[in-house]
């Protein structure tokens, strides 16, 4: 209990020091999770629904950026993981990990890079994310990596699959426990073997909603709740992510992706046209076609266009707008946990909002901001013909208190990876002498062993909490953390390690009735 009480004094200082009230925690506020752009929706589509302040023109714009988040694309391909949007964010909440290995990865990917003499670079063969998903011209369905595709078709980039490893633990006062430990492996490499090296960094679709209200935390807000070098030496080092934002071709904030790799809506969504669909556009013109993959690059000549893309990228600026506008005005379904009658929260939820504090989880995953002003799109105002000078401003994600229980900074979680080469049998195998090989990727801890921009390969950006206890009302096959791992809440928390080890271990202190109430808190966002 000394030590535990320890922690909770230590979380409770750097919750203070990050600038946030200790009574933010039980603030009535917080039912009102994304401020005027909350939504009272607690079923299946709770994370389909848009702001509530849209007027005509805006909520035209709106349904079709839904059409188009959940339609595919003319011109998709040839390399891809899943044909629309909504194929990954399934609902536009979590995708799920596949039930088992024969099943093709269908609402996560795999990044991949390796080490060089310059540094950590994407794999010559097969780029910075692996596609295992191949099309053919006039093909309906894509070929699943490791399926021979037609004559004029490309093949996918490589078959994954996920094995578990349980791993067994106890509480302090002896409760047991199980997780599970992913082992990721890779056959069929489409166009020779993987670099040397090689690190693997497998990725669940997150959930879309409220990321409009994300982009609009004023960057000094971010830079205030940084620490990077743990000057008050709670053990916590938030650390901006930065990136480029190749519209305004400026260093940025990293907001969005497990660690922050997109500064905008707009930006992460052209990304995964390109990466997740194969749909080029006017942020990222270029196929995902490496060099080796001549496959690839003949099939990229003949596909089919859609109507309004212009001649040299599938996706025009006016979809892409459209999409963009209906992922920022996506609205936040508001906690539950309130007693009307009372004017507080219930007993049990206010008492796991307490230790949600206490414990440390609040020093990464801050439980409120302020939005600043939230511009239009830089694309230009939506028309019914087409986008016609500068956007307006959208008032509704603007000067909003929200609740998302992140500081969108890159943490430590600890762990390490290692990668072996072996056979079907578990045996030492070379990629030059045997093409039955396969790579399987173990991990320690969170760790997915791959740095990214200025990201290591142990950290990750917090991720938003609202919507957490919906996620499976949403998609009843989802998983927890960035690769689904974590079967439910309990397991994610459990998980934690390197700047999280401290709050891991206050909550495995905590009695078992004090860790349902925290987690039936954590079930009301």
């Amino acid at each position: 209990m000394t030590r535990l009480l320890l922690v909770a004094l230590a979380a409770a200082a750097a919750f203070l020091a990050g600038g946030v009230s200790a009574s933010d925690i039980l603030d009535p506020a917080a039912r009102r999770a994304g401020g005027a752009a909350t939504v009272e929706q607690a079923g299946a589509k709770a994370f389909s629904q848009s702001v509530p302040q849209l007027d005509f023109r805006d909520e035209a714009s709106f349904k079709a950026g839904n059409m188009f988040f959940r339609s595919p694309h003319a011109g998709d391909g040839p390399l891809l993981n899943a044909r629309t949007c909504q194929g990954c964010h399934r609902q536009d909440g979590r995708g799920n990990v596949p039930d088992g290995p024969d099943q093709p990865l269908a609402s996560m990917l795999v990044r991949l890079s390796g080490r060089t003499e310059a540094g950590w670079q994407p794999d010559p063969r097969y780029g910075h994310q692996l596609q295992p998903l191949g099309h053919a011209p006039g093909r309906e369905v894509p070929a699943v990596a490791g399926e021979k595709p037609p004559s004029d078709g490309t093949p996918g980039e490589a078959y994954v699959w996920i094995e578990y490893e349980p791993v067994e633990g106890r509480y302090p006062d002896g409760t047991a426990y199980t997780l599970r430990r992913p082992a990721y492996h890779l056959r069929d490499p489409a166009v020779g073997p993987f670099m040397d090296g090689v690190r693997f960094s497998p990725r669940v679709a997150p959930p879309v909603f409220g990321a409009g209200l994300l982009e609009a935390i004023p960057r000094a807000r971010l830079e205030a709740l940084a620490d990077p070098g743990d000057a008050d030496g709670d053990g916590v080092s938030g650390r901006l992510r930065l990136t480029r934002d190749v519209i305004a071709g400026a260093d940025a904030v990293g907001r969005f992706g497990y660690k922050g790799g997109a500064p905008t809506v707009l930006q992460q969504s052209a990304a995964a046209y390109r990466d997740d669909m194969g749909l080029t556009n006017r942020l990222f013109p270029e196929e995902s076609c490496t060099a080796a993959e001549a496959a690839c690059l003949r099939a990229a000549k003949t596909e089919a266009a859609a109507a309004d893309a212009p001649a040299d990228v599938d996706v025009s600026d006016l979809r892409l707008a459209r999409v963009e506008f209906y992922v920022r005005h996506l609205a936040v379904p508001a906690a539950r946990g309130w007693n009307t009658a009372a004017g507080d929260w219930q007993p049990r939820v206010a008492e796991g909002r307490r230790l949600f504090e206490e414990t440390g989880c609040a020093a990464c995953h801050v439980p409120s901001h302020t939005t600043g002003d939230a511009p239009g799109s830089v694309l230009g105002e939506i028309a019914l013909l087409g986008l016609e000078g500068e956007a307006r401003p959208r008032a509704s994600l603007s000067d909003q208190h929200i609740w998302p229980y992140t500081d969108l900074l890159l943490h430590d979680m600890g762990g390490s990876c290692r990668v072996a080469v072996e056979t079907p049998a578990g045996e030492a195998c070379d990629p030059a002498a045997s093409d039955r090989c396969v790579w399987v990727q173990r991990c320690d801890g969170l760790a997915d062993g791959r740095p990214e921009g200025n990201a290591t390969g142990r950290e990750w950006r917090t991720p938003p909490l609202w919507g957490l206890g919906l996620t499976r009302t949403v998609n009843p096959r989802a998983g927890y953390l960035h690769d689904g791992r974590a079967r439910t809440v309990e397991e994610a928390i459990l998980w934690h390690g390197g700047e999280a080890s401290s709050a891991r271990a206050a909550f495995t202190h905590l009695s078992a009735d004090e860790r349902a109430a925290l987690i039936a808190f954590l079930r009301t966002l």
